[in-house]
């Protein structure tokens, strides 16, 4: 056990903080699959889940590095779980505050898309995954292995 579990008063990983590095990456490519579709079929996504005025290609373009610098993190955070902490406090905040974004305005999406609800229930299902990921994160025993 490292000095730092030892001061901590934690012992092994529980079965939570094994499946952290699987969860990462499933937000990871979440993250990057919806950056991707932001970016090679930009009104698909806005005509599909982004239907909230008429299309500005711009705005949706800052959305897309957004997801994908919340990716790139993750993924990082993969190789250098020194990192894991940090990306998924970003994480969190970000898609926690896209969620309350998605909530805010949740009837003003275009009709028949239902672009409202589905981004709010998504991000907020995608909120409470990287808070408990974090959390597990955050509180597993030792410090991160560095894996050079």
């Amino acid at each position: 056990m490292s000095a730092s579990a030892t001061r901590a008063g934690r012992g092994a990983a529980t079965p939570l903080q094994r499946v952290v590095p699987f969860g990462i990456g499933l937000l990871a490519v979440v993250q990057l699959g919806t950056a991707a579709w932001m970016l090679l079929w930009p009104h698909g996504f806005h005509n599909s889940v982004g239907a909230f005025g008429p299309y500005n290609g711009h705005y949706l373009r800052d959305a897309m590095t957004l997801f994908a610098g919340i990716g790139i993190a993750l993924a990082l955070s993969l190789r250098w779980p020194a990192l894991r902490t940090g990306a998924l406090t970003a994480a969190t905040a970000a898609i926690g505050l896209h969620a309350v974004n998605h909530w805010v305005d949740l009837t003003d999406d275009l009709p028949g898309t239902g672009a409202g609800i589905v981004g709010a229930l998504s991000q907020t299902s995608l909120t409470l995954v990287a808070g408990l990921l974090l959390y597990a994160s955050a509180t597993a025993p030792g410090d991160p292995p560095d894996d050079r």
